[in-house]
C-alpha cells in the first residue's frame, strides 16, 4: 500500500535524524525483512526444491498420525504412514501407486464388510504390495500424501509471524518465527545459511503437530516392488 510505504519511509528517516543512522533497524538474520515475509520466503525456497523428505506427527480426521515421506516435484513418492488404525508403506511413480499395509490398518477400512469377507480380504491382501494405476479413483487419494503443493498450502497464511531467537535444528541454524492462533502457537524454524528452507514447524492447541522438512534435491528412491509379492488391483475379484 502506497500510504503505508509513505509512513515507514518517513519513520525511517526521523529516526535516522534523531539517533544518526543507528539504532532504527533489525539486527540478525533476514534483518530486512518482517517475520511474515521470511515465513513466505522459506515455504517458496520448499517450493522451489526438486525434492525433500517431510517427517512428524500431524492430526487427520481427529486422530495423530506420524509419516516420512520423501516427495520429488517429478511426481516419485516413498514412505510411510503410521497411526491408531494401522500403517502402510507408499511408493509413487508417473504410472502407479503400491501400497503395503498391515492388518490393522485394513481391519478398518473393511469394518463394515461381513466378518468372513473381510477376514478373506485382510488374509490375502496384508502385507503385500497391492499395485494400482495412479488414475484409479483410491489411488488418487493416495496419491495426494505425495502433493508436495497441497501439503505446503498448510502454511500460505503467515500474517503476524514475529520473529525470536536464532537456534540449531538438525545442526543447522534457524530462525525461530511464531505466530498466535485461535488453536495456538505456531512455530516455524527457518535456515539462515544457504537457502532459507523452512526446517521445522510445530503447532501448539488441541491437536499438536510437529513435522520436519530434509534431504533438500536429494532423489527419491522410488524404486517399484516386483514379483510374487505384489498384487495388481485389476486382477482382483
Amino acid at each position: 500500500m502506497r500510504t503505508a510505504h509513505r509512513f515507514t519511509a518517513t519513520a525511517a528517516l526521523a529516526c535516522a535524524a534523531a539517533l544518526g543512522l543507528t539504532g532504527c533497524f533489525a539486527s540478525g538474520p533476514f534483518a530486512d525483512l518482517s517475520g511474515s515475509e521470511v515465513a513466505d520466503k522459506s515455504v517458496d525456497a520448499l517450493r522451489g526444491a526438486a525434492s525433500l523428505t517431510v517427517s512428524g506427527k500431524v492430526w487427520d480426521g481427529g486422530k495423530p498420525m506420524e509419516l516420512n515421506m520423501a516427495v520429488s516435484k517429478a511426481g516419485d513418492c516413498r514412505g510411510t504412514i503410521a497411526g491408531q488404525d494401522g500403517s502402510f508403506e507408499l511408493i509413487r511413480n508417473a504410472e502407479f501407486v503400491f501400497i503395503k499395509a498391515d492388518e490393522p490398518f485394513y481391519r478398518s477400512q473393511m469394518k463394515d464388510l461381513p466378518k468372513a469377507e473381510a477376514d478373506e480380504a485382510v488374509k490375502q491382501l496384508a502385507g503385500h504390495w497391492l499395485k494400482s494405476k495412479t488414475s484409479d479413483a483410491d489411488a488418487k487419494e493416495l496419491s495426494s500424501l505425495c502433493d508436495l503443493d497441497e501439503l505446503l498450502k498448510e502454511f500460505d497464511d503467515s500474517k503476524g509471524a514475529e520473529k525470536g531467537k536464532v537456534t540449531s535444528v538438525g545442526g543447522q541454524k534457524a530462525l525461530t518465527l511464531t505466530t498466535k492462533t485461535d488453536e495456538g502457537t505456531e512455530t516455524l524454524h527457518v535456515a539462515t545459511e544457504g537457502t532459507p528452507y523452512l526446517l521445522k514447524a510445530g503447532v501448539t492447541g488441541k491437536e499438536p503437530a510437529e513435522i520436519s522438512f530434509s534431504g533438500f534435491d536429494k532423489p527419491v528412491q522410488a524404486e517399484v516392488p516386483a514379483g510374487e509379492d505384489v498384487i495388481d488391483a485389476d486382477k482382483l475379484g
